[in-house]
């Protein structure tokens, strides 16, 4: 039995703070203001001082694997100030990394280079052009290639839309089938170790359940094998939890599976993102008087597929950024429901970067969730100036946090990983720092639902995790302040001190041999 004392957080609707919390075999106990008589005998006390505890985080988007591999193999070219700069990044990383069929980074924004502009594939071939180079842009719907990587890419990817062999410049379905390409070149033993050291990163931010989203061309979907092969190792280890979504329109390879969940991005994405302007809009984009973005699918194929998830019992999630890409994941959704009425279905859109009022009042009464990404407002790498140029006024409905919740939509914190770093201390900050329209901003307290609460509903799992409360599993995070007592400005200031998932400390580390023994042992985990 342990005895927490100090403030103790429960991010449950009432925002109670209490001064106890109890916990005993992995269960709370109890929480509360005094300690009663029948825990008063010996037991082991953890004084919180300054700090508090609050519930494990989670983080309800990302691309796990992706993410796993970008942190641990690829090269992150974020701080590149210029070209040159970026070009000394690849020839320092070449030099390293031996082993890599391709020299893959990820993060590159025109926004932070002085040049202001993608880097070509000549002006790439300058600093490598004896080995492929494959550099992801920041927003992961866009990258930019060398000649040497031009030569390896199939006829199929080079002939797909979105693809210029001149430039060196993949966009819209090109880059989906150019990173396929790339990530097919991983060889699966390090992919599986770059996934076991993700688990150990993200319990460092104090994360102890993530919704990752798979399916990124490698050969027979590995990548998703592997995320379920580690993640019911962490389960038996420590009892880290994880609900995976299939990112593909196949609904029988998620059933032959017996996966409960399909969607993210990728195969399910409906339409690009601002980065690229090919986020499909109902309006032309400001400084592009022709330009609509992108749908990448016609309506009567999303309705379809929606229909057909849904009878199977799928919960199902859709990418979409403009407001045209909401509008026609609403109505593949609510047209799925009419077709086949469920209660509990947890249908999410992600992102949702520019609903109209209507999509949000559409959201709130067929109680349709929504995973958003405040990391990525309050991201320098696509700053507000470039998204008002493209956007003009409209930018000031981008991501209304506020009008969200207000209407009683369950909103979910996410990273979408790479994209944003899976750090909930980042996403709290943007989302109660609007930096578009500050009336949009949430209060802290709102703000760690988004990351506790909310995150345990969008996975079914608000019963048992998500809030500190008698009777949960005691998934919880030691925080180095109380975020309750802090200003919206300061929230970068905190960091997690603490990881205990079913009362117990996360223990990082796990060799090949005891995953693989774990795994095969773990039983009826849920994943």
């Amino acid at each position: 039995m342990k005895i927490y004392h100090g403030s103790v957080v429960t991010c449950d609707r009432q925002d109670r703070v209490f001064e106890y919390l109890v916990e005993k075999d992995g269960r709370i106990l109890h929480v509360g203001n005094e300690l009663p008589r029948e825990f008063s005998r010996p037991a082991e006390r953890i004084e919180l001082g300054e700090g508090a505890l609050l519930p494990a985080f989670g983080d309800a988007h990302l691309h796990f694997s992706n993410w796993a591999l970008v942190a641990t193999v690829f090269f992150d070219p974020r701080d590149a100030e210029d070209f040159e700069e970026l070009g000394e990044m690849i020839r320092e990383f070449s030099r390293k990394d031996s082993r890599s069929k391709i020299l893959a980074g990820f993060g590159l924004s025109p926004h932070s280079l002085e040049e202001k502009r993608l880097i070509s594939r000549e002006e790439l071939d300058r600093f490598e052009n004896s080995r492929p180079v494959y550099l992801i842009c920041y927003d992961g719907h866009s990258a930019v290639f060398n000649s040497r990587l031009l030569e390896m890419f199939p006829e199929t990817t080079k002939q797909t839309r979105g693809f210029d062999g001149a430039k060196g410049w993949v966009f819209h379905e090109a880059y989906f089938a150019a990173t396929d390409y790339v990530t097919n070149t991983v060889p699966p033993l390090r992919l599986v170790k770059s996934i076991i050291n993700g688990y150990d990163l993200l319990a460092q931010k104090g994360i102890g359940m993530i919704h990752p989203v798979e399916g990124i061309g490698f050969p027979k979907d590995l990548d998703l094998t592997m995320v379920n092969f580690v993640a019911r190792a962490q389960a038996r280890k420590n009892r880290f939890n994880t609900r995976l979504f299939f990112q593909t329109m196949d609904v029988d390879k998620v059933l032959r599976r017996k996966l409960p969940r399909i969607g993210g991005c990728f195969a399910t994405a409906l339409d690009g993102c601002f980065g690229r302007c090919d986020a499909a809009l109902k309006r032309p984009y400001s400084h592009d008087p022709g330009n609509r973005g992108i749908l990448f699918y016609p309506d009567e194929e999303v309705t379809e597929f929606a229909k057909r998830a849904n009878r199977a019992g799928l919960q199902i999630e859709f990418h979409t950024i403009g407001d045209a890409a909401i509008d026609q994941a609403l109505k593949a959704l609510e047209a799925a429901l009419q077709d086949h009425p469920r209660e509990e279905h947890r249908h999410t859109i992600i992102h949702a970067c520019l609903p109209s009022a209507e999509n949000l009042e559409t959201c709130a009464k067929s109680n349709i969730g929504i995973t958003l990404q405040p990391g990525f407002i309050s991201s320098p790498l696509e700053p507000p100036e470039y998204l008002e140029k493209i956007l003009g006024k409209r930018v000031r409905g981008s991501s209304p946090l506020r009008s969200m919740v207000d209407m009683g939509i369950h909103v979910s914190g996410g990273s979408d990983a790479p994209v944003t770093p899976p750090d909930p201390i980042q996403g709290l900050h943007g989302a109660c720092n609007h930096p578009y329209d500050p009336a949009q901003s949430l209060t802290i307290p709102e703000a760690l639902r988004m990351f506790t609460s909310e995150v345990a509903w969008t996975g079914f799992d608000e019963r048992q995790r998500g809030t500190l409360e008698q009777g949960k599993v005691a998934d919880m995070v030691v925080l180095n302040r109380n975020p309750l007592e802090m200003r919206p400005e300061e929230l970068r200031g905190l960091h997690a001190e603490r990881l205990f998932l079913c009362g117990n400390p996360y223990k990082p580390g796990m060799g090949l041999p005891g995953m693989v023994w774990r795994s095969l042992t773990a039983g009826r985990v849920r994943v």
